[in-house]
């Protein structure tokens, strides 16, 4: 009777041992499982109801950049040229900094919009597929093109300064890389003659600050234009014999002399 009472002790035990291993090895293979079906979403960037997020990312820069062709003496739409230019470039990246000898204020000033020096008659374009919002005249008499997701006044506004001879009008849709205006002759005196435009990616509020446009390009167009960015800056040194002329060490993003956000 006990080797009786003995032997269903050690089969109910075993079946107890049984029955904890398959739930064990159940539950790994439902987490394993589980683990397998998970999905990491990049950051979105579209239309939502929170005013912090940017709502369209840039699938163009405002004009036409392209590697340098010693033949034609272009990057693009940048022509090169050894005539003296204001700051001895043509094209002056977020953050760089406008001596206080040509700054306004008369302090030394860190550019919140990225400027290129092109030919006089150079189209501009959009930088963004959108709504033109507003068209304000700036203070050189020229135009401010200012874009937005839905043709409102927004926190999130996508401008190209400095243009004459507009196309568009507030109200009109626009595709990226559509022509919208020209380069304004702003400052050519001080320019060898060129034009200027100058592109920039306004947060608006109590205190409006703009960001650097060139860290928020489309993912089709981002690899390209930041080669083409980095191919300038080289072009150009080499073109003037002086490697110094762009800092390129210290850009994390190029075009973006800095990542923090600048008042104005």
């Amino acid at each position: 009777m006990f080797k009786v009472a003995t032997l269903i002790l050690v089969l109910l035990l075993i079946t107890a041992g049984g029955l904890f291993l398959y739930s064990k090895s159940n539950e790994g293979k439902k987490r394993s499982e589980t683990r397998s079906t998970l999905t990491f979403s990049s950051p979105s960037f579209s239309s939502s109801t929170n005013s912090d997020e940017l709502p369209l990312l840039l699938k163009n820069i405002g004009v036409n950049l392209d590697y340098y062709d010693p033949k034609t003496g272009k990057a693009g739409d940048f022509t090169f040229t050894k005539e003296k230019l204001q700051f001895g470039r043509m094209f002056m990246g977020f953050g760089f900094v406008i001596p206080a000898s040509s700054a306004s204020s008369g302090k030394d000033k860190s550019n919140p919009q990225p400027t290129f020096i092109v030919p006089l008659g150079t189209p501009v374009r959009s930088l963004v597929d959108g709504v033109v919002a507003a068209m304000p005249k700036v203070w050189s008499g020229d135009y401010s093109i200012q874009v937005s997701a839905n043709g409102k006044l927004e926190k999130w506004m996508y401008e190209t300064e400095h243009v004459i001879n507009p196309l568009v009008k507030p109200g009109d849709i626009v595709k990226a890389g559509q022509i919208i205006a020209e380069v304004s002759p702003h400052s050519k005196e001080n320019n060898a003659g060129y034009g200027l435009v100058e592109i920039g990616l306004l947060k608006g509020g109590n205190s409006p600050q703009h960001i650097c446009p060139f860290a928020y390009l489309d993912p089709s167009v981002k690899n390209e234009i930041q080669n083409k960015l980095l191919a300038l800056y080289k072009s150009w040194e080499e073109y003037h014999g002086d490697i110094n002329l762009h800092d390129e060490i210290a850009q994390k993003v190029p075009g973006c002399l800095t990542l923090g956000a600048i008042e104005g």
